[in-house]
């Protein structure tokens, strides 16, 4: 095959992957950022903590102050379960959160959380927490991506293409990531 002919089969094949990729590339790469962040904040959920007080139910047996802390808290989401933690501190479970109850000093303490609209459902696909279905949908991603990478590079020509400045950057690209897994080896 002439380099012309292969010329105009990568601009092909690049160009129609490129526009099918555009969708799974967003997906991939603002989950990747929030993911990348995990130890700054939980990209999957936001979280709530809540500090107030009620009177002091005491200390008295669970089948007596359980219901009087319902009442004091005025819950009306559907409790999951409750727990006594131990003398002084009651806890109730809720979908979505719970409360701790210090039942000597009334002392509450309501934590919540929520899924994060969109990040959520990105990060779950860029987890693969689906599995099955989605991870034939990734591999066909991850393989439409070695396509593109592979034809890009024969698409400019000259000193902007792979024997000119396309090529420097192309090895640059090769050489960050053995760079970083030579110097994190050897730090580990």
């Amino acid at each position: 095959m002439e380099m012309r002919t292969f010329r105009k089969w990568c601009r092909t094949f690049h160009r129609e992957l490129g526009f099918l990729a555009v969708g799974l590339t967003l997906v991939y790469a603002v989950s990747g950022i929030a993911v990348n962040h995990a130890h700054h904040w939980d990209a999957n959920y936001e979280r709530t903590l809540e500090r107030y007080s009620i009177e002091p139910p005491g200390t008295g047996p669970t089948a007596e102050i359980g219901p009087v802390i319902m009442e004091r808290l005025a819950i009306t989401a559907p409790v999951k379960s409750t727990w006594r933690a131990g003398e002084a501190e009651f806890q109730i479970f809720l979908e979505g959160g719970g409360i701790d109850v210090n039942l000597v000093t009334g002392e509450v303490v309501r934590h919540g959380f929520a899924k994060r609209p969109l990040l959520f459902d990105l990060n779950f696909m860029h987890l693969n927490s689906g599995k099955a279905p989605w991870t034939g949908i990734a591999d066909v991603y991850g393989g439409m991506l070695i396509v593109m990478a592979l034809t890009g590079i024969f698409l400019v020509r000259g000193r902007k293409g792979l024997t000119g400045r396309g090529g420097v950057l192309m090895a640059l690209g090769f050489l960050l990531p053995i760079v970083f897994a030579v110097v994190s080896r050897g730090g580990g």
